[in-house]
């Protein structure tokens, strides 16, 4: 389903859902005026196993709270042959949220959070010493001022 084929009715479900994806389908009612069978419909059309662009439902956790202070941001060269293999092995560890491919003079682009520097330092250390990873370069986030995986519905 491409955004041509969503209607405006379709949009402001998203943009609700995407403020709050617990929002029951009596608060949608009220906001949109339109009966619960229709939301029921619509979100259901607008599921992926529909074709749509929901993938599911998430909880969003504060890390800080949970002890995950420092968020790092941690460039890696590998060697090219590799670095599916590389990547497949970094995203099993529970401190990375996220691994990018990309272009440019690294390989990959992480997103980890520790809860202590030695965690830092234990966990670059240990990339540093992976067979076939040439180099990393890691910068530490000092203040988030966004932090989505998603685009916001216009």
């Amino acid at each position: 389903m491409k955004k041509e084929q969503l209607d405006d009715v379709d949009i402001q479900i998203l943009k609700i859902l995407s403020q709050k994806s617990n929002t029951s389908y009596r608060e949608i009612k009220q906001d949109l005026n339109i009966s619960i069978g229709t939301i029921h419909n619509r979100i259901n059309k607008l599921k992926a196993e529909s074709g749509g662009p929901i993938e599911g439902y998430t909880l969003k956790l504060d890390n800080n709270k949970l002890g995950y202070e420092l968020t790092f941001l941690i460039r890696v060269q590998i060697d090219g042959k590799y670095t599916e293999k590389i990547l497949s092995e970094i995203c099993e560890r529970p401190e990375v949220c996220s691994v990018f491919h990309t272009t440019g003079d690294q390989s990959a682009a992480l997103i980890c959070r520790f809860k202590e520097s030695e965690d830092v330092h234990n966990f670059i250390r240990e990339l540093n010493e992976k067979e076939h990873v040439m180099r990393t370069v890691s910068d530490m986030v000092l203040k988030t001022y966004k932090n989505s995986s998603f685009v916001q519905i216009e």
